[in-house]
């Protein structure tokens, strides 16, 4: 699953705390997953997105505010960050729409194709060359892929599309981010994606329409909110104590934890051909990371000779 980039750029190294804190963010994209499939049962897609993002956009303008202030407004970019935020909002959407309608695992397991479409992604827009190696990890990502989604089978739907749908625009987020973060403060970048989410989804709420919620579904929608939230929150601690490296392989823990949820509050147990699916995704994705960390240090080695 494509994660936001750590809030802040500046580092200190305690691998262990970065570690734990980047596991607690995935139990709770777990519970997000969880929050989304109950919410969706008597509220429509728009409401649950506009109280996510009123969260999250509440998350930034604090973080902002105590860190570097109202100049973090500032960006030289605005179009870059307007692919990336309208990128953000369709694959969340697509997401969160994808975890309503079929098994929290299956959606899980679909997001972490993520990686493959940003190395293929990454050729066309970055102008970027994978070796065969590479070419055929991505290959082998898409058995994967096929492996959840059954073409033809009885595993397909519209909810796998959106899985699917949902991981191509990620990889797409992940492609502006790693632009913009060349010039922008990522605290600027969250907080512009997540303000514009929150007014999106109102005007959303506005024109289609919703429902009141009242008694316990108001107080479970307040804590959905802080869920998502703290899982900002939890991400932005782990990438400021470790090193994305360090932290990749701990991203498909989500798997076990979102089979979990499922199992526990749903009855949903994962079918052999997704486990195989997530576990060929998974090799997939992590060869590509590591190849493409090898290939930076290889250039960082050329450089310095």
């Amino acid at each position: 699953m494509t994660n936001e980039p750590p809030v802040l750029s500046q580092r200190q190294d305690h691998p262990i705390l970065g570690i734990v804190t980047f596991i607690g963010s995935m139990i709770l994209m777990a519970l997000i997953s969880a929050s989304v499939k109950a919410l969706s049962n008597n509220y429509p897609l728009g409401e649950i997105l506009m109280f996510r993002f009123m969260f999250a956009a509440l998350f930034f303008w604090v973080l902002l505010l105590s860190t570097i202030g109202l100049s973090g407004l500032s960006t030289s970019r605005p179009l870059g960050h307007a692919i990336r935020t309208v990128s953000g909002i369709t694959s969340l959407s697509l997401m969160f729409f994808s975890v309503s309608t079929i098994p929290i695992a299956d959606a899980t397991a679909l997001s972490y194709s993520a990686p493959i479409f940003i190395a293929l992604l990454s050729v066309f827009l970055l102008k970027e060359t994978i070796g065969l190696r590479r070419w055929l990890a991505i290959f082998v990502g898409f058995v994967g892929v096929c492996l959840i989604a059954q073409p033809g089978g009885s595993g397909w739907s519209i909810g796998v599309a959106a899985g699917i749908a949902s991981a191509i625009t990620g990889a797409l987020v992940a492609i502006w981010l790693r632009r913009l973060s060349q010039t922008e403060k990522s605290v600027t970048i969250g907080l512009y994606y997540n303000s514009t989410g929150a007014v999106v989804c109102v005007i959303w709420v506005l024109v289609i329409g919703g429902v009141l919620p009242r008694g316990e579904d108001l107080l479970f929608f307040c804590v959905f909110g802080v869920i998502c939230a703290a899982q900002q929150w939890l991400l932005t601690i782990s990438f400021r104590y470790a090193e994305a490296s360090l932290l990749a392989p701990f991203e498909y823990m989500a798997m076990i934890f979102a089979a979990i949820v499922g199992y526990l509050f749903w009855d949903e147990i994962p079918v052999l051909t997704t486990w195989i699916g997530a576990a060929v995704i998974a090799s997939s994705g992590l060869f590509i990371f590591v190849r493409k960390q090898a290939k930076l240090s290889d250039e960082k080695v050329v450089i310095s000779d």
